[in-house]
């Protein structure tokens, strides 16, 4: 993809590459991508302000990036929300949805049952959710299966105050306005969340 550098035999990338893990996710979700373009950032989720629209958060969050240019963005699950909503700060080449969506409506959740996770979602409950975690991680297949361990692993590190605040900015997300970037969307069949 990109010319190899000679001293340390990595290669240089023409493009910034940024992604944002998905919802219970840190940068471990994307060690292969790490590893596989030297020019690759995953930046850590900032803490939401009370109240906070997803919108307004991904203003904050793209201050953290220091964008180069040319640059790809990126996102999975709720990452890729939240870059949908960083592309019209940051300005990239293109956008990539990784299992993800461009409206909180197309989570596939009927409008009802958006009123009743709501409450479900408070962090005290969340906290309660990290023993049985194993359990969920079991219910993973496909492709997913050999990450379980990692997947397991990264829910009970995750902040189950940002969890929370996260589905419902989730559940209320409107999108602020169309990323001025081509948007590629990838989504596999066995995703039943989004």
């Amino acid at each position: 993809m990109g010319r190899t550098n000679e001293m340390t035999n990595v290669k240089e990338d023409p493009f910034q590459l940024v992604l944002l893990p998905g919802l219970g996710a840190d940068h471990r979700q994307f060690q292969p991508q790490q590893a596989a373009f030297a020019d690759c950032l995953v930046p850590p989720w900032i803490p939401p302000q009370r109240g906070e629209s997803l919108a307004g958060y991904a203003i904050r969050m793209a201050a953290t990036v220091e964008p180069r240019s040319p640059m790809v963005l990126g996102g999975s699950s709720f990452g890729g929300m939240v870059a949908y909503e960083m592309a019209n700060h940051l300005k990239p080449k293109a956008l990539v949805l990784i299992g993800s969506c461009r409206s909180g409506k197309a989570t596939g959740l009927p409008f009802r049952a958006r009123w009743l996770l709501g409450p479900l979602v408070s962090p005290s409950l969340l906290k309660l959710a990290k023993p049985i975690a194993p359990l969920a991680g079991a219910l993973l297949r496909g492709s997913l299966r050999r990450y379980r361990r990692l997947c397991v692993a990264m829910f009970r590190e995750a902040d189950p105050a940002f969890m929370s605040w996260a589905v419902r900015a989730i559940l209320t997300w409107e999108p602020s306005s169309v990323p001025d970037a081509p948007v590629f969307q990838i989504h596999g069949s066995n995703d039943r969340v989004i």
